[in-house]
């Protein structure tokens, strides 16, 4: 079943196209499609961190906007890692 939820973080993952592997990005929202946006959520933010993307803050901001949506499912610890991104 699509959400909003699925459409926002399926919109939001794809623009880490070309910033993460292609199939990082696929593994990670691939889990939207069995209705597991909470952890296909995780898994996108975990590879950003395993990768140490560089955020711009409306990125990081996104990220808490969806964490928030997903009932806070990230670790504190991995909030102030994404935060420690921004560039």
């Amino acid at each position: 079943m699509t959400t909003a939820a699925s459409i926002e973080l399926k919109k939001f993952g794809e623009e880490f196209n070309g910033r993460l592997s292609k199939d990082e990005l696929n593994y990670a929202l691939n889990y939207i499609n069995f209705g597991e946006e909470s952890l296909a959520f995780e898994i996108l933010c975990d590879y950003i961190c395993e990768n140490d993307l560089s955020l711009t803050k409306n990125e990081y901001e996104h990220i808490c906007r969806l964490n928030t949506l997903f009932n806070n499912f990230l670790e504190r610890d991995v909030i102030m890692y994404l935060k420690a991104l921004i560039k």
